[in-house]
């Protein structure tokens, strides 16, 4: 924080009249009486001329500059409105500094640096390295994980438990070492959106793309949110129908595209990549124009008009919501064999009950019959 520096003839405040103040010192005696006269008060500081009365304007008290939510939370205040005595009585007490754990690679020797102090720590069986950062400020974390010299860095501004990553970039990790971090509940330390991965579909390549952290409910634990979503960057070389006739009776939960397309594309999936699948809740209209909703479980699933554009134009309300992926403006066109398609969602037409909706080549709203065929670009979960 800044002083507040006197200079020149040390007149630091201007006192001015509104603009609607009366013309009449009979009118403005009488608002003075009644408690409703108002004067503006300004600081007089350099750049109002001659009559200096500030050279420096310091940092104004407030909530902002004393003490934060964030840092009365990380001291575990519970006060109602805790001040800032009570947060350095809450610092008296505390007999170590702050925690640092970096997850990363077992036996990885994790290096946190600020200005010239250095702290290391090995990485334990379980991936994590424990440090314990003594000043408040921008920590570098660094080492050599999986061949590759990786960093990043972390804000440390209390004396509190703190945890990032240290990983090599998601596409040289393999799905067992992404689920492991997602469990740890630091994919999004460790990458960001739109970082893809490479899998396999019956032995043919495909990208994923990550689309948000934390978004969607776990079937197990529905307190709890699987760490990450991915979906298929562009569709699969084989287009399906949602349904063998016209039919969006019972939504999502009965489709043909649900019990049977996602079946055999979940057997097809690289080991590796299928056995770290989380089942995740997921919720559709019950089609044939109904607002009820159901709930699946699944593995793998198709996305929602909503959860891709924001809102809806075509489905029923209720389905979810927008993925980060799509909310930060990347494109809706995918291509099936490199040519733009039409790719399926999930959500049944809400006015009909023949058509389930999609994205079409353009990359905007729209809906077919279900028994058309169209492209596939499944989501799943981490």
């Amino acid at each position: 924080m800044k002083d507040t520096v006197i200079k020149g003839n040390g007149k630091s405040k201007i006192i001015k009249a509104p603009s609607d103040m009366p013309a009449t010192f009979d009118a403005w005696r009488t608002q003075l009486l009644a408690g409703t006269a108002y004067l503006d008060v300004v600081t007089n500081t350099a750049t109002m001329g001659d009559n200096v009365g500030l050279d420096v304007v310091g940092t104004n008290l407030g909530k902002s500059t004393t003490l934060t939510d964030a840092t009365a939370t990380a001291l575990e205040l519970e006060q109602s409105d805790p001040t800032l005595n009570d947060a350095l009585y809450a610092l008296s007490q505390k007999t170590q500094p702050a925690v640092l754990n970096v997850y990363t690679f077992s036996g990885t020797v994790v290096t946190a640096t600020l200005g010239s102090t250095v702290l290391t720590a090995t990485a334990d069986s379980n991936g994590w390295a424990v440090l314990y950062p003594a000043e408040f400020g921008t920590w570098t974390i660094s080492g050599t994980v999986g061949g590759s010299s990786v960093s990043n860095t972390i804000y440390i501004d209390a004396i509190a438990i703190f945890k990032t990553a240290l990983v090599p970039a998601l596409s040289s990790c393999t799905w067992t070492q992404i689920a492991a971090i997602s469990n740890a509940g630091v994919a999004n330390d460790a990458w960001n959106i739109g970082d893809t991965k490479t899998f396999t579909v019956n032995s043919v390549s495909y990208t994923a793309v990550i689309i948000d952290f934390d978004h969607d409910i776990l079937t197990s634990d529905t307190s709890k949110k699987a760490g990450i979503t991915f979906q298929m960057q562009n569709c699969l070389a084989t287009t399906y129908p949602m349904n063998s006739t016209d039919t969006n009776s019972g939504g999502w939960t009965s489709s043909v595209m649900r019990s049977t397309t996602m079946a055999t594309l979940l057997s097809q999936l690289e080991t590796t990549l299928k056995d770290s699948l989380k089942f995740v809740n997921k919720l559709t209209s019950a089609g044939s124009q109904s607002a009820t909703i159901n709930t699946t479980s699944d593995k793998l699933f198709l996305l929602a008009e909503v959860e891709i554009f924001g809102a809806i134009t075509y489905a029923k309300a209720g389905e979810g919501s927008q993925y980060a992926y799509y909310a930060a403006g990347n494109s809706k066109v995918k291509t099936v064999n490199g040519s733009a398609s039409y790719w399926w969602e999930r959500s049944p037409r809400g006015s009909n009950s023949t058509a389930f909706c999609l994205v079409n080549s353009y990359g905007t709203a729209d809906f077919p019959n279900a028994g058309d065929s169209s492209g596939v670009a499944f989501g799943f979960c981490i």
